[in-house]
Formats: C-alpha cells, sequence, structure tokens
C-alpha cells in the first residue's frame, strides 16, 4: 500500500520527505523501502528538517 501511495507522489510530481531518526526502525522491508524512497527525486525519509528542506529544494 505504501509503494502505490509513493506512486501517487511521483505521478502527480509531489515531492515530500519525512524527517526524524529512522534507525530504531529494524524490519527490514520497511528498510528497503526507505531505502529505494531516498533513491528517487520525490520522496525522502531524512534525519534532520534541514536536511530535508535541502533534499527538497535539490529535487528536480
Amino acid at each position: 500500500m505504501a509503494g502505490e501511495i509513493l506512486q501517487k507522489f511521483v505521478s502527480y510530481h509531489v515531492k515530500a520527505a519525512v524527517f526524524g531518526d529512522c534507525s530504531r526502525y529494524t524490519s527490514k522491508p520497511l528498510r528497503d523501502f526507505i531505502y529505494e524512497s531516498n533513491k528517487g527525486k520525490h520522496f525522502f525519509f531524512i534525519s534532520s528538517r534541514e536536511e530535508a528542506v535541502e533534499r527538497l529544494a535539490r529535487a528536480e
């Protein structure tokens, strides 16, 4: 379901970032999802607000 939601972000050219400490999540599927999301240009999981703003500003 999360993949389908993110596909909507990509389809409608919406960029978003979630910031916070994701290191405490140990689920392999979730870690893979975060990794793959961070490789894209529309949706990011970032550790700080400042970094999230910077990544979103650079994303094209």
